[in-house]
């Protein structure tokens, strides 16, 4: 096994990673012994499901990484602890290992470094995870971690506590249930936790059908259904890889997806929306289904945005602009032109202007001031590994804003756009 030699940088063995998995698995192995009772054993398998389900795959993976959601800050904050409490890391380091192994599988297979495919089989894959770090030679070919995650304060804890966080939850585990359940909901969930998330990584990589497939890609995934139930939906990561935007990965009953199911309940309950199915995205751009026609997918369930009418003498724009985001270009995209409002691109070739703020999770009919004082920030154009710079025939850089509100609407990038003194014109 040998992560060096590749012109991208090398993978080399972390000392801190092997001390704290042989840490960890030592007192799993005598407090899970010592220490057991069935209460222990119902305390961890709650504890895995909550921190892995809605902390790592919807908090982390789904909404924060992926954007298949929208959440207040609130909100987001509170599944990234949960997230973080699954002991894998906070969200800016997850966010950061998301962005290189996606950066790398997407090259051409013989491109791709071994710490990062899946070629070696089973052992090495897992070596490389669990004891070596990355060391590139140029981090900047990388797609950054989004600003607003990266900036954030909370986020910004969560990274500098890393397992500091399991003592207040230790704490409390002792006082309810005595060592056991610390035992129990701590050193045996974070080993095992350790464990089943590369194991399933792995799984879901080289086991499984593809009915999508991604041409030049090293790393495509694969559906693995007999471990649906236990990666909360994960392993159904060709699907994930066809339609990286969606917040489901299953498609309909006969493919389980316990996070899919806690997005929508979340959604039910108001706390999260602007939420995306397969239903509601296109094929991630040089995917294809494999039978030349697309599976069996489940309808959207995302109701259809009411927009009211154009003001008058207010046009569309002539030339349509494009933004895509951390999903491989199934963002929203929202454009400004003179004297109009925010539109939002539906899908390709659908543009609409409308009016919309979120306010509590519901859309109505007001539009917060977009000006030259309008904060500007920017997503990467795209984390398949090309991050193409797009601008057709405009020569000026991409403007880049945030709209503001009780609810913020999020950050999108304006790929061909002139930004004046006063409100953003389109060239």
């Amino acid at each position: 096994m040998d992560g060096r030699g590749t012109r991208w940088g090398e993978a080399k063995l972390d000392g801190s990673k092997v001390l704290r998995w042989s840490l960890l698995h030592a007192g799993s192995l005598v407090g899970g012994a010592l220490c057991f009772s069935w209460s222990a054993v119902a305390v961890f398998a709650v504890l895995t499901a909550v921190t892995m389900c809605l902390g790592v795959s919807v908090g982390m993976h789904r909404g924060l990484i992926h954007r298949a959601f929208r959440a207040p800050l609130a909100v987001e904050r509170t599944l990234a602890l949960v997230g973080a409490l699954a002991g894998l890391g906070g969200i800016i380091g997850m966010s950061r290992m998301h962005h290189l192994r996606d950066f790398h599988q997407n090259q051409p297979e013989p491109d791709c470094p071994p710490y990062f495919g899946y070629r070696d089989g089973f052992a090495c894959s897992m070596a490389y995870a669990l004891f070596h770090t990355w060391h590139p030679r140029d981090a900047a070919v990388y797609p950054p971690v989004e600003p607003r995650v990266l900036e954030d304060p909370f986020f910004r804890f969560l990274e500098r506590a890393g397992l500091w966080l399991q003592v207040p939850l230790a704490a409390a585990l002792y006082a309810m249930g005595g060592a056991a359940w610390v035992a129990w909901g701590v050193l045996v969930r974070l080993a095992l936790t350790q464990d089943g998330f590369w194991s399933v990584h792995y799984v879901s990589h080289v086991e499984g059908e593809q009915p999508y497939e991604l041409p030049g890609c090293a790393e495509q995934g694969r559906n693995a259904g007999w471990l649906a139930l236990v990666s909360m939906g994960e392993s159904w990561h060709n699907n994930h890889h066809a339609y990286p935007g969606s917040a489901q990965m299953g498609q309909g009953w006969r493919q389980p997806d316990p996070g899919w199911w806690a997005v929508r309940a979340l959604a039910a309950l108001g706390l999260v929306f602007d939420v995306k199915a397969i239903a509601d995205l296109p094929l991630r751009p040089g995917a294809r289904a494999r039978s030349g026609r697309q599976p069996p997918r489940a309808p959207s369930r995302r109701p259809a945005p009411r927009w009211p009418a154009l003001p008058a003498g207010v046009t569309a724009p002539t030339r349509a602009c494009r933004s895509e985001g951390p999903a491989q270009g199934q963002g929203d995209t929202l454009i400004h032109v003179p004297g109009a409002v925010p539109a939002r691109r539906l899908a390709p070739g659908q543009t609409r202007l409308g009016r919309r703020r979120v306010v509590g999770g519901r859309p109505n009919a007001l539009v917060p001031r977009l000006d030259s004082r309008a904060e500007l920030d920017r997503e990467p154009l795209s984390h398949d590994g090309a991050v193409p710079d797009e601008r057709g025939a405009s020569d000026t850089p991409a403007a880049r804003f945030r709209l503001d509100g009780p609810r913020r609407l999020g950050t999108a990038t304006i790929v061909e756009a002139l930004p004046p003194p006063g409100e953003f014109e389109l060239r």
